[in-house]
């Protein structure tokens, strides 16, 4: 193999392929990234075994060929390089990768590519474009609320589902449960299926450094038990979640006996500053509504804090406590002005709804005091 590429357009490459996988591996060869070398075109490529990652960069090939290259190693050493000279890369019958870029020399040991494990190829059961923005706006107004727990395997991954009149995204981690939906997917069949949110946190980095527009879209393969999403020059192939989704749609709540309006922003400010004193282990954030106004105030062993800001509600005193950090949560995703909260009673979850914009909903559970 041997080939001249840019330094700026490698690095891109490597970055996209490097973020996002598991660095935990009894596997030397995942520490690897598996290159193909053919025509006009670079296809870097790295897995960790749940997920792999696909990038194809434009070169110069002089000779076409493949190869495994330590991927740390390979990327200090393009870091490091000129930034205003092209560099070559050859790699010899030893599997020696050879690195030159103006007077400096380099050579890295790799491995053949029929050492590397074979990515899957998704068989196309289900295919269907979602506007990279649109789908950017849902994972964010919702993976925060997917469980890190490894014990709650069905509970990493958000739930898609597509039903006649409209497509949902889901997470909840037991506490805490965000949905965001829209029109049904225009030609896509009805689905429900458990992405796992590792994938969408890097599904969400590559439209951000994509900088995507309007008229940009994801294109979408779905087997039996595998994703692949598809922007641009990259490609992302992860497992589907095995398992049954909780039923979502009866956490919601229905019945509205309490309901307030807030400014978001004076909301989440107030809560962040109550966070400061709800530190100890299992702190909790009290609110406590008044006629047109609502009091936050949260203590610990070492400090104590109160505060009121101004909300639009009539009716009889009301008192809730939250945890801080669910509600800083919700309340950052909140693109409008004010935020509607809606209880049955004290005991029972909160529905937030950003005004005007009800595709969004968040329901969390109080705590008890």
């Amino acid at each position: 193999m041997k080939l001249n590429i840019t330094k700026e357009s490698f690095l891109e490459g490597l970055q996209i392929i490097q973020s996002g996988l598991s660095g935990r591996t009894t596997l030397p060869i995942l520490y690897n990234f598996l290159m193909e070398a053919s025509g006009g075109n670079v296809k870097l490529t790295r897995t960790d075994m749940e997920m792999a990652t696909i990038h194809n960069l434009k070169a110069e090939v002089l000779e076409e060929g493949s190869i495994t290259i330590p991927l740390k190693e390979f990327s200090d050493i393009l870091k490091n390089l000129p930034s205003d000279k092209e560099i070559k890369i050859e790699s010899d019958a030893d599997n020696k990768i050879h690195i030159k870029s103006g007077k400096s020399k380099f050579w890295v040991i790799g491995t053949p590519k029929s050492e590397y494990p074979i990515i899957p190829t998704i068989e196309k059961d289900e295919t269907f474009k979602i506007k990279a923005k649109e789908i950017k706006e849902m994972i964010e107004s919702t993976i925060f609320s997917s469980s890190t727990q490894e014990t709650r395997y069905v509970l990493n991954g958000l739930l898609w589902a597509n039903s006649a009149d409209k497509f949902e995204i889901v997470a909840t981690d037991g506490r805490r449960l965000a949905l965001s939906s829209t029109k049904t997917i225009e030609g896509a069949k009805e689905f429900k299926i458990i992405v796992p949110s590792k994938v969408l946190n890097e599904v969400l980095k590559l439209i951000i450094l994509s900088k995507s527009g309007d008229e940009d879209f994801i294109d979408i393969n779905v087997s039996n038990n595998q994703i692949s999403l598809n922007m641009n020059k990259t490609t992302f192939i992860s497992r589907l979640i095995e398992g049954n989704f909780p039923n979502y749609e009866q956490v919601i709540p229905n019945k509205k006996n309490i309901i307030f309006k807030a400014n978001a922003k004076e909301l989440l400010s107030s809560t962040k500053r109550a966070a400061l004193c709800a530190s100890d282990l299992g702190g909790t954030v009290k609110y406590t509504l008044g006629e047109n106004n609502l009091l936050v105030a949260a203590n610990s062993s070492k400090m104590d804090f109160s505060e009121e800001i101004k909300v639009d509600y009539t009716g009889e005193e009301f008192n809730t406590s939250f945890n801080p950090q669910y509600l800083i949560d919700v309340l950052k995703t909140i693109s409008t002005d004010n935020v509607v909260f809606s209880f049955a009673s004290a005991s029972q979850p909160a529905l937030a709804e950003p005004e005007g914009k009800d595709q969004n909903k968040y329901v969390i559970m109080p705590v008890r005091v």
